[in-house]
């Protein structure tokens, strides 16, 4: 067999060059996390591949498949439009979005936002408890929380940080105690009613945790600058 021939007839001739484009933007639009460019990548995946079942391979069977694919995705990829124009926020929310989660779909980021409360904490309140069960996470709008661990205070978390996110990641005890020292705006979300949620969404899940992960990084950052800055 001559195998330079067959490569060549499988994969660089003009029709058979069409059938992978079809397959390479279809293995594409699995990579975006965006759920609009999911659907756009897969509409033109589906076009590609209908041109090549009725041009090259005259299988109808395929290009009517793929016709009912493109379809559906155009119809989904038009309800989440209108559902990205109707989502409005109000000022907390629009923080919370900017800051936690801006490459979501604004209708998706809507759906996460219908599980928060706007809460107000006096100073002196107790947001979670060292050792005990994390009963909220929280997204601090305004004020200052101070992080106890063991009786010393270990860190102080301000505006745009999260309270309780160990806990509600690793479905653990909360790690330390926190405690308001100025009085705090925050959104609260019920651990497992977000959690529900996230399994139904895995953009909005990679994206919260993303978050998690830069406020943890940046906690850890003032809690090491903050004994150099007392001295």
């Amino acid at each position: 067999m001559d195998w330079n021939a067959f490569l060549i007839e499988q994969f660089a001739t003009p029709g058979k060059l069409v059938g992978h484009l079809s397959y390479v933007l279809l293995v594409a639009s699995m990579m975006m996390r965006s759920m609009k460019w999911l659907r756009v990548i897969a509409i033109s995946a589906g076009v590609v591949s209908a041109l090549y079942g009725y041009f090259f391979l005259l299988d109808f069977v395929t290009v009517f498949w793929e016709v009912i694919f493109v379809s559906v995705n155009l119809i989904q990829l038009l309800i989440l439009e209108i559902e990205n124009r109707r989502a409005k926020f109000s000022g907390d929310e629009q923080r919370f979005v900017e800051h936690v989660i801006p490459d979501v779909e604004k209708a998706h980021a809507k759906r996460l936002l219908r599980l928060a409360k706007h809460v107000e904490f006096e100073p002196g309140s107790v947001l979670t408890h060292e050792g005990k069960p994390v009963e909220r996470l929280l997204f601090l709008i305004r004020g200052a929380v101070r992080i106890d661990k063991e009786g010393s205070m270990v860190g102080v978390c301000g505006h745009d940080d999260f309270i309780g996110e160990i806990g509600f990641m690793l479905k653990t005890n909360a790690t330390a105690t926190s405690v308001v020292t100025n009085s705090a705006r925050c959104l609260s979300f019920d651990p497992e009613a977000l959690r529900n949620l996230l399994s139904k969404h895995p953009d909005l899940r990679h994206s919260l945790e993303s978050s998690f992960n830069r406020n943890l990084v940046g906690k850890l950052v003032k809690s090491n600058e903050a004994p150099s800055q007392a001295t």
